[in-house]
């Protein structure tokens, strides 16, 4: 005979069975002998132990022997086994849980809003009575286990009014659910017990900046980022966002799961996101998921909008900078929906106007299309195409710059079961950046004795397969599982110097590509204990391959939450990340070219290890405190080696790369109140950032380029009525450092189409910096101002909002980019201040949603 306790399975299977009682009142002894003959469950017990005379009245309307049960044999001290089939009733020295005969089943489904079928993330759903709760992911897919019989739900979603459901549950699920957005007539459900606040909260792009994100009239969510400490904004170079001592390549941008290698227009001034079509954005800076990789300082993960299910909508703006337009709707009505934005600049006019000796020219076109089949399973296209032209032509320097993006994302989800979803794609995504830099050198009398430009190329193809399962076998564990296989292909500089500027990649010479692959596969838990706890342990593991050159990584992810109560709470996490890909910024003095570059054998991947510690306040009254100490280690950051310029399209270009050491490490502290009519933020930052190389500086460490000790960055929007509404942006930062050569001289090299080393036309500067000096910038501070006017247009359903500002309100010069002007006969070299794009710089901007 074999005799065991009763599993939990085996419970929700024995006692989920039907079964209606012949009557409502009757001893122990007459309910369990009805179950045997009206049911196919077989209850043996002995009178010896349990009082079967006990007389009991069923409440309520119980429908299965769980049910039953749960009633008949409260406070008894007995124990359920099974044996041969049979349910036995033995003694125990206490009475079984309170829960032990209720089955539990799975409410889950789809969170969407009511307008317009969008799934929303993050939005929670709670059942008081029992203090349980969840999460939407990035999708808007939840779950929650909850037990038999009547539950009432609550439903919320910032922005939304919190929405009540009763379920009545006898079996696993499927619910979709339905928000509504406030208004100002409708009041919000109150629910006395809420759930605790969602891990993921302070990493979310803040809605309440829309005063801040506006640039020359250009909504910006990515700006909202920037008032956040240990993130900086340097606007005169490529993907101008800088986190915690990281150079820009070391972000992750994620457009819909696909990366996007230099995400910005008007080098760095502006994201590729156009407001209208945002869903959500996300940036990890100190606890990285295990399902992110590719980069040490951040990952920014953007999720843009499926398009209206239910009617045709919306909206279009017109502003100093650019023009711009989001239409979506249903293809058909429920099932599959469409959403184009569109974007185009055409300030050139005003900046030949003000003579300003620049001119930009961008565009942004997304598409996405959304298709459910059945309730489960959902297939997106997404489209992404950019490009940016622009030219600088100040005093004697001429630069130009164009550079673009191509991407396409076929993504799949599906509902596997009650407990466990998966999202599935396949990217590609395309990046080439073309430079040119006119160079001349002057005599000492001012006469032209050099004129070349100098015309570099560069691009990358990346193709990426990746799935990622979420499985939640109780409400408080959460597990995600995947992998991703990519297949990178990359041409890193191809050089043309020729006497005019070259736009066509095809103009210049074949250099050999290189390519590589990786394979990755995460691993994560999601632990709750109460209200007091949350981990997230996880690793990644990654293998890599470029030509005869492999390469694993195993990186460790841990985060900690602690909630002392409801207002406070400690954070703690450790991180190590892998980086296979290199960009190197080439260091000719004036000429604004990165290139991408793979791993090799003596180019090894960058790797970072990271501790936080961190502390939040928030109280009732919609203030909130944040305080960070961080400290990172990299290792084979990149660096140019000194008197090497360009690849020159020679086989060893590894040898004009070297590798080096770098820290980070600092305190970050911000302030928020969110009230009805004020939204306030101040951060402040306190940060150092070294790096090493073996052949600069003697060996000795020094201040990374964009090292900045101190940072302020304070913001205030005042919402006057609901017509009006004012804000403003304050920066201050220290300044940053740069470093002049020690030595200058000729280059003298055939490969650079040099025919006689001694004739001034024919050769150009190399610097070299073996033992620079380092000077610092001034400290950079600036005022943004503007003003809002909301509108409801003929009292019907466009709305309209005009704004007006002033961009650098006192004309604060630029600090951040510094040039070399010189002269042959007096041989001298003079640093001066280039490429201030906007100075005092007023704007005005009309958008109408339709």
């Amino acid at each position: 005979m074999i005799c065991v306790q009763l599993t939990q399975a085996q419970r929700v299977s024995s006692f989920a069975r039907s079964y209606n009682p012949s009557f409502q009142k009757g001893s122990i002894r007459n309910f369990l002998d009805d179950i045997n003959q009206h049911s196919p469950t077989i209850i043996e017990y002995s009178a010896n132990f349990l009082d079967t005379g006990k007389v009991i009245t069923l409440t309520g309307s119980p429908e299965t022997i769980g049910e039953v049960l749960h009633q008949v044999l409260a406070g008894q001290k007995i124990n359920l086994i099974e044996k041969n089939n049979k349910l036995i009733i033995t003694p125990a020295p206490n009475p079984l849980p309170e829960d032990f005969f209720i089955s539990w089943y799975s409410v889950y489904g789809i969170i969407k809003e009511n307008v317009s079928g969008e799934p929303l993330a993050d939005a929670t759903i709670w059942q008081p009575d029992r203090q349980r709760g969840s999460y939407s992911n990035n999708h808007g897919y939840y779950t929650l286990l909850l037990p038999e019989g009547k539950n009432v739900l609550y439903l919320s979603y910032a922005g939304y009014k919190t929405h009540q459901v009763e379920v009545n549950l006898k079996g696993n699920t499927l619910m979709d659910v339905y928000l509504t957005p406030k208004n100002d007539i409708e009041e919000e459900v109150t629910v006395t017990t809420t759930p605790p606040a969602a891990e993921v909260e302070e990493n979310k792009a803040s809605k309440d900046a829309a005063g801040y994100d506006i640039i020359l009239g250009e909504s910006d969510v990515l700006r909202s980022f920037y008032l956040d400490p240990g993130v900086k904004n340097i606007p005169e170079i490529t993907y101008g966002m800088l986190v915690r001592g990281g150079s820009p390549d070391q972000n992750i941008f994620l457009l819909d799961g696909n990366p996007i290698f230099n995400p910005t227009h008007l080098l760095g001034t502006l994201s590729i996101v156009n407001k209208t079509s945002l869903k959500s954005m996300y940036l990890y800076k100190k606890n990285f998921p295990a399902r992110y990789g590719g980069g040490l300082s951040s990952v920014i993960d953007v999720m843009t909008k499926d398009g209206n299910m239910q009617k045709w909508q919306g909206e279009a703006n017109v502003g100093l900078l650019a023009g711009s337009f989001t239409l979506e709707g249903p293809i058909k009505k429920d099932r599959s929906s469409i959403m184009v934005s569109f974007r185009q600049s055409w300030i050139n006019p005003i900046l030949r106007m003000l003579k300003s000796g620049i001119d930009v020219n961008f565009y942004d076109l997304h598409v996405k299309y959304t298709q459910w089949l059945g309730k489960k399973d959902k297939i997106m296209v997404n489209a992404y195409a950019g490009h940016d032209a622009m030219q600088l032509h100040q005093n004697y320097t001429n630069n130009q710059q164009n550079w673009g993006n191509k991407a396409a994302t076929l993504n799949w989800n599906r509902l596997i079961s009650s407990r466990a979803f998966i999202n599935s794609s396949f990217n590609i995504s395309n990046y080439d950046n073309l430079a040119g830099f006119r160079y001349n050198l002057y005599d000492s009398l001012g006469r032209l004795v050099q004129n070349r430009v100098y015309n570099t190329y560069s691009s990358i193809n990346q193709y990426t397969a990746r799935t990622a399962l979420e499985i939640s076998p109780t409400n408080n564990i959460k597990i995600n599982v995947g992998g991703k296989a990519s297949y990178t292909r990359i041409r890193p500089f191809d050089t043309n110097v020729s006497p005019e500027f070259i736009d066509r990649p095809g103009d210049f010479s074949a250099f050999p590509p290189l390519s590589f692959r990786e394979l990755a596969l995460f691993y994560e838990n999601e632990f709750r204990t109460g209200k007091q706890f949350f981990l997230r342990p996880g690793v990644r593991l990654s293998f890599y391959e470029h030509n005869n050159y492999k390469y694993t990584s195993w990186q460790p992810r841990l985060y900690a939450v602690y909630k002392f109560d409801q207002h406070n709470q400690l954070d703690a996490s450790y991180n190590r990340m892998t980086q296979y890909l290199h960009m190197v910024t080439n260091p000719y003095m004036g000429i604004n070219s990165d290139a991408w570059v793979p791993s090799t054998g003596e180019l090894n991947p960058e790797e970072s290890d990271m501790f936080n510690l961190g502390f939040s306040h928030r109280n009732n009254r919609k203030v909130s405190v944040y305080a960070d100490v961080y400290y990172k280690q990299m290792k084979n950051v990149t660096n140019y080696a000194e008197g090497q310029n360009l690849f020159l399209n020679t086989a060893d270009w590894g040898q004009s790369v070297k590798l080096g050491k770098g820290w980070g490490y600092g305190l970050e502290t911000k302030a928020e109140h969110v009230s009805d009519n004020w939204y306030l933020h101040v951060s402040y930052t306190l940060s150092w950032n070294w790096r090493q190389f073996a052949a600069l500086n003697n060996g000795a460490k020094f201040p990374f380029k964009y090292d900045r000790r101190h940072e302020i960055n304070a913001a205030a929007t005042y919402k006057y009525n609901k017509h009006w509404s004012f804000s403003s942006f304050w920066m201050f930062a220290t300044g940053d450092v740069y470093n002049l050569p020690n030595q200058v001289y000729p280059d003298f090299d055939d490969a650079q189409q040099i025919s006689d080393p001694l004739a001034p036309r024919e050769y150009r500067l190399i610097y070299h910096s073996s033992t620079a000096k380092m000077y610092r910038t001034l400290p950079y501070h600036r005022l943004d101002v503007s003003a809002s006017n909301y509108h409801r247009l003929g009292g019907g359903p466009l709305q309209s909002r005009l704004t007006v500002g002033v961009y650098n309100i006192y004309g604060s010069p630029s600090q951040y980019v510094y040039d070399l002007e010189g002269t042959l006969g007096k041989r001298s070299l003079v640093v001066t201040t280039k490429y201030q794009f906007f100075k005092v710089t007023p704007y005005i901007s009309y958008t109408v949603a339709f």
